[in-house]
């Protein structure tokens, strides 16, 4: 049975949906973007564009954009396949839009030890040294990291946007 068949999906109300004021902007543009009456109209949308998604999104499948560029791979995280690897030193945690991984009893972020590693030009070795984990865990974490660089982009991208919005300068500060 489908959400849209459910015949108690007509009379089901919710509790208040507490949103934060970044979360009640996106509402808004999503709702004059695609013209719609009012919010509800707007979350309902957006809902049966999802359900639809995944249900026809098949096992290995991939979203593109067709446009006169070319194609662009669409990565939406809700509708990646859960990654069925088995990793010791890295775990997933509870985030409103985040999907990476972070280190084992730390919060720190895969992609920060990786990305660390990479502009700082360190070994293996030294990035262990450097943030006191296990070889392993590192090793681990440049094959994670190299293994999801579309969401890791994707992530720095939408990081960026939500900075931007809250006006925080992401420009060099230093003087000529």
């Amino acid at each position: 049975m489908t959400p849209a068949s459910n015949p108690e999906s007509a009379s089901t109300q919710l509790p208040n949906l507490t949103l934060s004021s970044e979360q009640v902007a996106q509402l808004d543009w999503l709702r004059m973007a695609i013209g719609a009456e009012n919010t509800k109209e707007a979350i309902l949308r957006s809902i049966s564009v999802m359900v639809t998604l995944k249900q026809n999104l098949k096992s290995g499948s991939q979203l593109f954009i067709h446009n006169s560029d070319g194609q662009i791979r669409l990565l939406i995280p809700e509708l990646e396949p859960s990654p069925i690897e088995n990793w010791q030193y890295l775990v997933e945690r509870p985030h409103p839009w985040r999907r990476q991984l972070y280190i084992k009893g730390r919060k720190l972020l895969a992609s920060t030890v990786w990305r660390d590693a990479i502009a700082n030009e360190m070994s293996p070795e030294e990035a262990a040294e450097n943030w006191d984990l296990p070889l392993a865990a590192i090793q681990e974490v440049m094959h994670y990291c190299e293994m999801h660089q579309e969401l890791l982009q994707l992530e720095a991208e939408e990081e960026r946007y939500r900075l931007e919005v809250k006006g925080v300068s992401l420009e060099s500060k230093t003087t000529a």
